[in-house]
């Protein structure tokens, strides 16, 4: 895969997850929408919904693959992850190389955030036509929505903010 090296299996387990939750979100996000004009009916989940999530699939593996590919590679954005979670860097790794890498983790705080806002934004919206929906729908749809919340409030923005104070700590550590 060009640009982004070798995958260990981590990272294929990465790729599934990926691909799974794309796959949901497309075919919830589809379904969700068409059921306010249309029941949510076999037919309509096959011929929406599975294209949705074929199409949500492959939007979560590529996204993934594109944020491997712009952190320098996998085994770059594994590394960095690494260093994040250790609180350290190595010091034989040149500044050259770990400030664009802890860098790019930090970064990912305003993805964090949009999560957070996005799965706030979800949630009221599908608490709004829970009269449309039922309740069994509506708290798939509310769980859905608040693990996305969750995990971008509990791990990337935690996440962010630890490559950043360690980007912070090692610059100053320069000067």
């Amino acid at each position: 895969m060009q640009g982004i090296g070798m995958i260990d299996e981590a990272g294929r387990l990465r790729l599934i997850g990926a691909g799974v939750a794309g796959a949901a979100f497309g075919v919830v996000l589809v379904v969700l929408v068409l059921s306010s004009w249309t029941p949510a009916t076999t037919t309509v989940l096959v011929v929406a919904g599975v294209p949705a999530g074929a199409a949500g699939a492959a939007v979560g593996v590529l996204t993934t693959m594109r944020s491997w590919r712009l952190d320098g590679g996998y085994e770059h954005s594994v590394e960095a992850q690494r260093w994040v979670a250790d609180g350290r860097v190595p010091a034989d790794v040149p500044a050259d190389v770990w400030i664009p890498m802890l860098q790019a983790q930090a970064d990912r705080e305003g993805a964090g955030w949009g999560k957070v806002l996005l799965g706030v934004l979800w949630i009221a919206m599908s608490w709004s036509m829970r009269d449309q929906h039922g309740p069994l729908v509506t708290t798939m749809l509310i769980a859905l929505w608040v693990g996305l919340a969750l995990w971008g409030g509990v791990v990337v923005i935690p996440r962010a903010r630890a490559a950043r104070a360690l980007l912070r700590d090692r610059v100053a550590a320069l000067s």
